[in-house]
């Protein structure tokens, strides 16, 4: 398996539970904003971009090039950005799915 499958696998996994979520968000009477986990997207791949090439940089770590895409952001290969890209989707769908069945209009 290349790093853009995995990456690619992890985006679509990500993206399915956050739609469940959702789906169940609006029977419960609300929905899952997208403003916070588009704000967390943005920051949690700046610092990824930050810190992968700097570490990288470094020498602290390397990758195969043989299963990677060859597309890089700095020295960062793009596939790197899928997992904190997929948390920020993943977070609040999981926090929705792990939550009691309180409406919206409930404390």
């Amino acid at each position: 398996m290349t790093y853009p499958q995995l990456a690619v696998g992890l985006i679509v996994l990500a993206l399915v539970v956050r739609g469940v979520a959702q789906v169940l968000a609006r029977r419960r009477g609300h929905r899952l904003p997208l403003a916070p986990t588009v704000a967390a997207a943005v920051a949690v791949v700046a610092l990824t971009a930050v810190f992968d090439n700097v570490m990288l940089a470094a020498g602290v770590d390397d990758y195969s090039r043989a299963h990677a895409s060859g597309l890089t952001l700095g020295r960062a290969p793009i596939e790197d950005f899928s997992y904190p890209l997929a948390a920020a989707v993943l977070l609040p769908a999981v926090w929705e799915l792990t939550r009691r069945g309180h409406r919206a209009d409930h404390p």
